[in-house]
């Protein structure tokens, strides 16, 4: 039983890098998952990602780059203010310019980097670098 379908998928994601995999299958799929995995083609970690309906809740085809050293979920999902997002890169990122937040705001799924421009706050969702 999957209590947390974003952590598996990432997990996944990380295993897959980690042997070298070009491509990976992810299920069950959610909003949530398809807006991080947005994130991710947008700033280069993955390459593309289409969804496969299978009418029992989907499937994304996921090519990897071979770009990512670490990702993650992060639990829980601590509510941020776009004043400490520095704090939270300098706990779960390497270096100031390396790697990405995920935030879930208000005004939908960001990285950390633009949440800080428009000056808004979330939770956090995941890392990767």
């Amino acid at each position: 039983m999957r209590h947390d379908p974003v952590a598996d998928a990432l997990s996944a994601i990380k295993n897959a890098e980690m042997v070298g995999k070009e491509e990976i299958y992810v299920w069950p799929t959610s909003k949530l998952l398809r807006a991080i995995l947005k994130i991710l083609k947008e700033h280069g970690y993955i390459e593309d990602f289409e969804y496969i309906e299978n009418y029992r809740g989907g499937i994304f085809k996921i090519k990897l780059r071979g770009r990512i050293h670490n990702i993650g979920a992060i639990k829980p999902r601590f509510p941020v203010k776009w004043s400490e997002i520095e704090m939270w890169e300098r706990k779960y990122l390497p270096a100031y310019t390396m790697g990405l937040l995920i935030i879930s705001t208000p005004q939908g799924v960001i990285s950390h980097e633009e949440a800080k421009k428009r000056r808004i706050g979330g939770r956090l969702i995941a890392f990767v670098y």
